[in-house]
């Protein structure tokens, strides 16, 4: 969110959402905030995933660690399953250090570019043609703190 209220500050005369710059604007920050999210998510969910498949695999036999050099699993022998720290250490221990956290990253940030900034920009195109303004939706997170409280009743 700072990534998308950063690059919105500095286009200060357009209106994001607003038009076609406007929802050029939000698209593109949301792309960019994607990219973000992928860089700082991505080796957490490179270890979880890493650490899911090795719990699947059947180890060795002999009870050596293996690496597959095409996409980076790790596997080992003890009982089957791998503790995330060894996979963090086998993985910044091979040729490539902390970039070994980073494999994979390119297309992930492909991914999240492109997905979330066309969420970002059709929930502003969409808030257009509906004519949502920002009161609306206060409104709407008014009526359900209500109700979450208890200060309105749901009988019908």
């Amino acid at each position: 969110l700072s990534v998308i209220n950063s690059g919105t500050d500095i286009i200060d005369p357009i209106q994001v959402g607003v038009g076609a710059e406007g929802l050029a604007v939000s698209a593109i920050a949301g792309a960019l905030a994607g990219v973000a999210g992928a860089i700082i998510s991505h080796p957490a969910d490179l270890i979880l995933t890493l650490t899911s498949s090795s719990k699947k695999k059947k180890p060795p036999e002999d009870g050596a660690t293996t690496t597959n050099e095409a996409t980076g699993e790790v596997s080992t022998s003890d009982s089957g399953t791998s503790d995330w720290r060894t996979i963090v250490d086998e993985l910044i221990s091979e040729p490539g250090g902390i970039g070994n956290l980073f494999l994979g990253l390119p297309a992930r940030g492909s991914f999240f570019f492109m997905v979330i900034g066309l969420q970002f920009f059709l929930y502003d195109y969409v808030k257009g043609v509906f004519e949502v303004g920002s009161e609306d939706l206060t409104l709407v997170l008014d009526v359900f703190y209500a109700i979450r409280q208890g200060l309105v009743s749901m009988n019908m």
